[in-house]
């Protein structure tokens, strides 16, 4: 589990419930189930109309990922990895690595390597780990609109929502029972929009993308070190190559 993610969640969450406690009223005047029909069924419903469903059904799946950790090795150890598999191919060939490969976990570094045991060319090899990155970072950057869509979405509702309840208080100003409720969906649902947005898509969304960005780093990295096994280039430049690499992640 990601602790810096379920943190923030829990953190932003449980801040507002100590202001609502410390406010003295409790939890019973900030339940309003007008304002949450606004604020989430609208929410639901707009992004449903934005996203294919194929889409949306990668929500959860997504969720998940954001709050549980994702094991991507540290670059400095890939690079050191990939450097080793270089070493072993000069040293005893292609082949010698085959069962290490099929043995590997990221399937992104398996499948490269995969392709120099099969003798892909480097011309051949970058070109189709360049796609695969990139859709790969379709994939991932249509989920993180979607998570910020949810955000700006329950923002707007909440507006929406506070119109409704404004509409409805001007217009039983005569009736003084009938002021608070509409107060109270104008407020509410604002508040709801606003927790929504920030403290629930807002995180998920950051997450997301910073999770991506470590994700593709690697792949950038396992991109040139296969490349340049496959063009036979010495142990030493292919080090100092990725290296130079990993100074410009790292900036």
């Amino acid at each position: 589990m990601d602790k810096s993610t379920v943190g923030g969640l829990a953190g932003g969450f449980g801040l507002v419930g100590l202001a609502i406690i410390l406010g003295g009223v409790g939890f019973g005047p900030y339940i309003d189930i007008p304002s949450v029909v606004i604020v989430i069924g609208g929410t639901i419903a707009v992004t449903a109309g934005q996203f294919e469903g194929s889409d949306l059904k990668r929500f959860t799946p997504a969720l998940k990922v954001a709050i549980n950790e994702v094991n991507v090795e540290p670059l400095s150890e890939l690079v050191e990895k990939i450097t080793f598999y270089a070493t072993e191919i000069k040293k005893h060939g292609v082949m010698h690595i085959e069962q290490k490969v099929l043995e590997e976990t990221n399937p992104f570094f398996k499948e490269a390597f995969q392709l120099l045991v099969d003798g892909t060319k480097a011309e051949t090899l970058t070109p189709l780990l360049e796609t695969k990155l990139e859709y790969m970072t379709k994939r991932h950057g249509t989920m993180i609109g979607l998570f910020g869509n949810v955000g700006g979405t329950a923002g707007a509702m909440g507006m929406i929502g506070t119109l409704v309840g404004l509409v409805a208080m001007l217009a039983n100003l005569s009736d003084p029972a009938a002021v608070g409720p509409a107060m109270a969906v104008a407020l509410l649902t604002t508040m709801y929009g606003a927790m929504v947005g920030t403290l629930f898509a807002g995180i998920i969304e950051s997450k997301l993308s910073e999770k991506h960005k470590k994700e593709a780093d690697a792949c950038e990295v396992i991109i040139l070190g296969a490349s340049m096994i496959a063009a036979e280039e010495s142990i030493g430049n292919i080090k100092m190559q990725l290296n130079s690499l990993l100074v410009e992640v790292d900036e």
